[in-house]
């Protein structure tokens, strides 16, 4: 059985509470990953939970004054969440990148700090959690994306040519495998958004990535800020050399964008929400070849019929043109989310 959050609460990645995971700002679901166990008891406060809106789980103590509704219905927590999850036309992609922009854009002493598990902000934040941050308030109905680093690259679409990177898409960062092609990351462990499409920053030598994140003090910088990476083309003309990029133009003596350009892993889209467990990866490690992409339609007829509350109800691959009934009648062999709506109209 699913409870409304009626206060912020701070989920843990571990039983002791000493790791944080992620926020949970009021509004959102959540379960006992145990049926067995009870929010109302104190025998044992602390209790293994899982978030509806991107299943992201972890550890509760609900000593701790965190305010609960009534047990609800996985039909009616669905329905009352009003996250449209999986709607294409809500990811109005300006709107996502003006949200990072913006915070890139203020002085030293204003800029969001670095907080392991910081997600709701404004004034702190992890990698991953401002890049989730950004997408859920940027559109008039949150839009969740996958909450870890390893799960966004999971489930974004890659972009392999790099001369097709635009605003909005999320730059990955990692440890590259001694014996993987080149751009196969396997343990990524920092995420990024793109701010420049790759043609507003032309190179002779390659593509340069403009793009904003949140830095681990450990790094040198422990804020958001802005890096540029240069990354070459191979010499075949059509692969990219991941391995060679350094700092691009404006960037270059910066120690922190000297880092991640050693790392530079690969550029993934983001196209829709989260639908499902089945969107998360298995384990913490990713490969291209096992990675979704953010514009999978194979679960799309399955939580569309479910939850009305996604903007588009009831999908069903009947014949177009079907006599069903409101809903019915689209053909999900040419259904795309890929048309972006701007919400203002």
């Amino acid at each position: 059985m699913w409870r409304r959050l009626l206060s912020h609460t701070e989920v843990w990645e571990d039983r002791e509470c000493t790791v944080l995971t992620t926020e949970a700002s009021a509004g959102r679901w959540l379960r006992p990953v145990h049926e067995t166990d009870d929010f109302s008891s104190y025998a044992n406060p602390v209790v293994e939970v899982e978030l509806l809106e991107d299943s992201c789980r972890g550890w509760v103590n609900i000593a701790n004054n965190i305010q609960l509704s009534a047990r609800e219905t996985e039909e009616h927590a669905l329905r009352a969440s009003r996250r449209y999850r999986g709607h294409r036309g809500l990811l109005y992609i300006p709107n996502v990148v003006a949200f990072v922009t913006s915070h890139a854009a203020r002085t030293p002493q204003d800029l969001a700090t670095y907080r392991q598990g910081g997600t709701i902000g404004p004034s702190s934040f992890d990698a991953p959690g401002f890049i989730q941050s950004a997408f859920a308030n940027s559109t008039v109905k949150p839009v969740f994306i996958p909450r870890h680093t390893h799960q966004q690259h999971h489930f974004a679409e890659p972009v392999d040519d790099l001369n097709e990177v635009r605003q909005g898409d999320l730059v990955f960062f990692g440890r590259h495998p001694t014996n993987g092609v080149n751009g196969d990351a396997m343990d990524v462990d920092h995420v990024g958004m793109i701010t420049e499409p790759a043609y507003a920053v032309p190179h002779p030598n390659g593509v340069v990535l403009k793009f904003v994140s949140v830095t681990a003090p450990r790094w040198g910088r422990g804020s958001v800020g802005e890096d540029h990476v240069l990354v070459p083309r191979c010499r075949d003309g059509v692969r990219w050399e991941y391995r060679a990029s350094k700092p691009g133009p404006g960037s270059e003596g910066d120690s922190v964008s000297e880092y991640l350009a050693r790392r530079v892993a690969g550029v993934g889209r983001i196209r829709r929400g989260v639908e499902g467990r089945c969107d998360l990866p298995v384990s913490g490690h990713t490969r291209p070849s096992g990675r979704r992409g953010g514009s999978s339609r194979c679960s799309v007829q399955i939580s569309q019929k479910f939850d009305p509350n996604h903007g588009v109800s009831h999908l069903d691959a009947t014949p177009v043109g079907s006599s069903m009934g409101p809903g019915k009648g689209i053909d999900l062999s040419t259904f795309s989310w890929d048309t972006e709506v701007d919400p203002r109209d």
